[in-house]
């Protein structure tokens, strides 16, 4: 019966991929979600922004304009904070990427492996079949002869 003496080390490459697999498909969730964010903030930045130009032609107050400008500004610091957090999860996500690469890179290496020492059993195999086979013809020419 074929063992393979690294199947320990192959059955943990196959776990550390999963893993690996399961943390990219969380920082992709969390890269959408962040996503989803920035063009929230940046449609109430624009609407902001249409709100306080519609306001200056109205001739609103000078304190309720500098109030709009304070959320204006607000909403454009959370839009730059927000843009860089999908800066930094877009690259934390090409990590995990290369990451899962690399641990599928590795198990199959190991699986190649694997399948060349099963082919060199087989052929091992299939030889001792052979001169098996050829002892009993061996030993039923040598009845026969008798």
């Amino acid at each position: 019966m074929f063992k393979f003496s690294l199947e320990a080390v192959l059955k943990h490459r196959r776990v550390r991929e999963e893993n690996t697999a399961c943390a990219l498909s969380e920082v992709t969730a969390r890269l959408q979600q962040v996503r989803e964010n920035l063009k929230r903030l940046q449609t109430l930045r624009k609407a902001e922004f249409i709100d306080s130009q519609a306001a200056l032609e109205r001739g609103v107050p000078v304190a309720e304009m500098e109030l709009s400008r304070f959320r204006e500004v607000k909403l454009m610091h959370a839009v730059d904070t927000a843009g860089r957090l999908v800066e930094d999860t877009a690259k934390e996500r090409s990590v995990k990427e290369g990451e899962l690469l690399a641990c599928v890179k590795d198990r199959r290496l190991l699986e190649r492996v694997r399948e060349k020492h099963f082919q060199d059993y087989k052929h091992e195999q299939d030889k001792l079949e052979r001169l098996e086979l050829d002892e009993i013809a061996i030993i039923r020419a040598a009845r026969l002869k008798k």
